[in-house]
C-alpha cells in the first residue's frame, strides 16, 4: 500500500538582517511530517519554524495520489498552488491565502478558479476559514494572484495522480506555530 503523502508547508525564519519574520513554501512528499524537517531545512536554510500545513488528498473534485516515478504526458490536469495577495483599507501590510487549485487544460481560467473562491471575490468578506489571523471580519479591496506554483515540478522523483471523483476525501489544514527546533537544526 502507497502511504505517500502530498505535504504544503508555510515555512517562517529570518535570513540574515531581516526586520520581519519571512515565509517560504515547501512543497514535498512523505509518510510522515516529523520525518521531514531536515529536507524543509536544507530547502529553506533560514526556517525556524513551521506556521501552517496541508496534506492534500482532494481538490477541485480529483483525488490526489502520489507515487515514485517521472511524470508523462502534458501536464494536464495540472496541480498548482496559488499565492493570493491583498491588501485591506487601514492596514499596513500585504495578507496572503495559498489556495491549491487544478489546471484541466491550457485553456483553464486562472481568473475563473479565483472568482468562485468567495474569500477572494473581490468586495466580499474573508469567511471563518482565514480568520485565525485576523481580529475581525473584513472586506477585500483588491487582491492579485502573487505566484502560481506548479506543485509537480517542485518534487522530482514522484509523480501527482489527479483521478476524477465526486466523493471528496478529506484534506488536512494544520494552522499554528510548530516545529520551533528548525531554529537550530544543523544541515
Amino acid at each position: 500500500m502507497n502511504n505517500l503523502q502530498l505535504f504544503i508547508v508555510l515555512l517562517g525564519g529570518y535570513n540574515k538582517g531581516d526586520l520581519l519574520e519571512s515565509h517560504n513554501l515547501y512543497i514535498g512528499v512523505g509518510t510522515d511530517l516529523e520525518l521531514m524537517k531536515p529536507y524543509m531545512k536544507k530547502f529553506w536554510p533560514a526556517a525556524t519554524h513551521i506556521d501552517a500545513y496541508m496534506m492534500l488528498n482532494h481538490v477541485d473534485g480529483f483525488d490526489i495520489a502520489v507515487k515514485e516515478g517521472t511524470p508523462r504526458g502534458n501536464g494536464y490536469p495540472m496541480l498548482v498552488i496559488g499565492n493570493i495577495g491583498y491588501y485591506k483599507e487601514g492596514h499596513f501590510t500585504e495578507f496572503h491565502k495559498l489556495m491549491p487549485f487544478v489546471l484541466k487544460d491550457e485553456n483553464d481560467s486562472i481568473h475563473q478558479k479565483l472568482k468562485r473562491d468567495p474569500d477572494f471575490t473581490e468586495g466580499q468578506s474573508l469567511a471563518e476559514a482565514v480568520r485565525s489571523h485576523l481580529d475581525d471580519k473584513h472586506v477585500v479591496s483588491a487582491f492579485d494572484v502573487d505566484d502560481v506554483i506548479n506543485v509537480q515540478k517542485n518534487i522530482p522523483g514522484y509523480v501527482i495522480e489527479l483521478t476524477s471523483s465526486e466523493k471528496k476525501k478529506e484534506n488536512i489544514l494544520s494552522l499554528g506555530y510548530q516545529f520551533t527546533d528548525l531554529k537550530n537544526m544543523k544541515l
